[in-house]
């Protein structure tokens, strides 16, 4: 993947929050991936205090039907302050083509700035609002929310959004098929498990799953072990919910199956070339799904 830009620019457009491979925050610090009005995209640390701020708000507007955005706004001396702003469903569709290009080639299509840079500045309008409120003396809270792209992140929970970048999707292909755990970061409720998956478009991606269905699943994987046979954990999609179930697969294919999450490991790469092992596990399971 070629590295985001370097630079800082005075406005921006904040995304998400994503940590770099196995990068710790700075104490009292987070992440943020941030793109300017030209379609660069590059990461940022703002303070934790201004992300649970942006992160109370969202939850308080969770039942709005409007899309929302949060721009990075320049305030002068130095001082970045979010600014909170309402967006069409133009714009929100172009956020969400913007991350997932974000996370597949960190390039943006051009046919997508003149989106971001409409956004970018309705925060000049937005900014000078709020100074003017704040000059008249207002005492209401004018927290921004973030846009509404944070809240369709599948793997989301309650607490910080922490992704090593590229495990993003804006929608995941349903069967996925499951590489294997992901370590459990602080952040993450003890009853969740991160899990590092394979969708049926052959991206690879990062999703959590309550780790008592997980565990579930697994002691129908290893009584089928124990029979000489091999298997592979698959997600489905239900009206109910994702539901886990096993698929018998060869030892080759098994073994192809771990080539694909090893070479992510290895390369960071969320889409890349599969085997025809791995490709026959895919139809399969796809297979399973028709009937």
């Amino acid at each position: 993947m070629p590295l985001f830009h370097r630079n800082q620019p005075n406005h921006s457009l904040l995304l998400m929050p994503v940590r770099l491979k196995s990068e710790r925050w700075p104490k009292n610090k987070v992440r943020i991936l941030s793109c300017d009005t030209e379609g660069n995209l590059f990461t940022q640390l703002i303070g934790r205090s201004v992300y649970q701020r942006i992160k109370a708000e969202a939850q308080r507007r969770e039942l709005s039907p409007n899309n929302y955005a949060t721009i990075y706004w320049d305030a002068g001396m130095n001082r970045h302050v979010p600014v909170f702003v309402e967006i069409g469903d133009r714009e929100n569709w172009a956020l969400e083509r913007l991350l997932e290009h974000a996370f597949r080639s960190a390039v943006v299509p051009n046919v997508l700035v003149g989106s971001i840079r409409e956004i970018i500045g309705l925060g000049e309008n937005k900014h000078q609002e709020l100074v003017e409120e704040k000059t008249k003396g207002a005492h209401r809270a004018t927290s921004p929310a973030p846009s509404k792209v944070l809240d369709i992140l599948p793997y989301s929970s309650r607490n910080d959004v922490e992704v090593s970048i590229p495990l993003y999707k804006a929608e995941y292909a349903f069967p996925l098929i499951i590489l294997k755990k992901l370590v459990q970061e602080n952040n993450i409720g003890s009853s969740e498990q991160p899990l590092l998956i394979l969708d049926s478009d052959g991206d690879v991606a990062a999703i959590t799953l309550p780790e008592e269905q997980i565990n579930k699943a697994e002691r129908k994987l290893e009584a089928l072990r124990k029979k000489g046979k091999e298997g592979s954990l698959i997600c489905l999609e239900k009206s109910e919910g994702i539901s886990i179930g096993v698929m018998e697969i060869s030892d080759v294919q098994r073994q192809a199956l771990e080539i694909v999450a090893q070479y992510f490991e290895e390369t960071g790469t969320a889409r890349q070339p599969l085997s025809d092992a791995v490709s026959n596990v895919l139809n399969k399971v796809k297979e399973i799904v028709s009937n």
